[in-house]
């Protein structure tokens, strides 16, 4: 035997000992963790939600999607006091650190040191947070250095600024460089719309593939034509999403009820001034964050949605009025999708906004829109089809 052979022969069968468990490995249910801090209340159904936003809705609904896909399914969420381990729907909740725990000045290395003692527990084959910040890069550093070998790392993209290399109002901020960080170091990085894709890959660098959002189907049907007085608006009370817009609009449509529903995170002055303002108007109606079954009320007794926000990611409240047939009248439009498919009319201004409420619930387009928009949710939302698609992206990603 020529010499060295030896040596190659063990190591081609080191290499196909290696193909056979990982062919094995793939046998057996995947193994996932969630890393969505503000999840909690969104797992466990609590009546009142601590955190509102499309993430938090998002990853709750898809750790309960893929648990039925049949995948083995973790959660970690920030610790509030609950029992670690809780399980729900087949979900396993692990807890990882208390927001407003640590020592002030040592609390970012306390946070990595639970995050990562969570990590290990949930001993997950892949690893998946989403949206920008620090704990992109706690995620991904724990995937990195916690494990021998390492595992897998997905990031998914939550908002359409996630897609440039600064994030909030430092360039350079501790942040920013945690999450670039986090981001270079994702084996997948999954963008919810065409846009998100292509702006990664012009700013960043990076490959992403496109999975659009799932929202819960809402029981029965909008308010229809039968409600054209009644309109909805629903997000957090921040500037970016201008809910002053509607303030404005309900002083232009004073034949028309809107109904707001959403609070602000954290209070600010702006948040203050907007509930302030609201109060004067008496054709606005402030419902503050909403449960579910609640909201679910408010989809069946009006005619539209009504979107201000100059900048989203894909509104998961979007895909919940399309699920019961309700159109979008909205300023941002996720890849011209309402627009290309008749789901709504998007538009630019006050003013479009002003004609579009007061004469689309009344036209004979109403309809064809109601149930094209139901068409839509079907074929591309619901939370079979979307945790369908995330699994078979984590099946091809641990097969290569």
């Amino acid at each position: 035997m020529p010499v060295g052979s030896e040596q190659r022969t063990e190591t081609e069968r080191g290499i196909s000992a290696a193909k056979g468990e990982a062919k094995v490995a793939l046998k057996r249910p995947l193994k996932l963790c969630i890393i969505g801090l503000k999840c909690y209340d969104h797992i466990a159904g609590s009546p009142a939600l601590r955190y509102l936003g499309g993430i938090e809705t998002h990853l709750a609904l898809l750790a309960k999607g893929l648990q039925r896909e049949g995948c083995e399914v973790s959660l970690i969420t920030y610790d509030h006091g609950q029992p670690d381990g809780e399980v729900f729907e087949g979900v396993k909740v692990l807890k990882a650190y208390s927001p407003t725990g640590g020592i002030p000045r040592l609390r970012w290395f306390w946070r990595v040191a639970r995050l990562w003692r969570a990590m290990k527990k949930a001993d997950a084959d892949i690893y998946l947070q989403s949206g920008a910040g620090d704990e992109t890069g706690m995620a991904a550093a724990g995937c990195r250095f916690k494990f021998l070998p390492r595992r897998r790392f997905v990031y998914g993209l939550a908002h359409d600024m996630d897609c440039h290399r600064p994030i909030g109002a430092e360039r350079y901020s501790a942040q920013t460089l945690a999450y670039r960080y986090g981001i270079k170091r994702a084996d997948l990085v999954i963008s919810q719309t065409k846009t998100q894709q292509k702006n990664l890959q012009t700013s960043m660098g990076f490959s992403s593939v496109v999975i659009q959002w799932e929202a819960k189907e809402t029981e029965g049907s909008c308010g229809g034509a039968a409600c054209a007085n009644q309109v909805l608006w629903v997000g957090r009370i921040v500037p970016e999403k201008r809910p002053h817009w509607v303030l404005e609009i309900a002083k232009r449509c004073p034949e028309i009820t809107f109904h707001i529903a959403g609070s602000a995170n954290s209070a600010t002055e702006y948040a203050a001034k907007v509930l302030a303002d609201a109060k004067t108007i008496p054709n606005v109606k402030m419902h503050g964050s909403l449960a579910r079954p609640q909201l679910n009320d408010l989809f069946r007794s009006c005619s539209l949605l009504c979107c201000t926000s100059e900048s989203e990611g894909f509104p998961v409240t979007f895909s919940e009025v399309w699920s019961c047939g309700m159109p979008v009248v909205t300023t941002f439009d996720p890849d011209g999708i309402v627009a290309q498919h008749g789901l709504g009319r998007a538009v630019n201004s006050i003013d479009e906004l002003v004609s579009q409420i007061q004469s689309l619930p009344k036209s004979d387009a109403y309809a064809a829109m109601s149930s094209a928009t139901r068409k839509f949710y079907l074929e591309n939302q619901t939370v079979e089809v979307v945790a369908r698609r995330f699994h078979n992206a984590f099946k091809d990603l641990l097969a290569a």
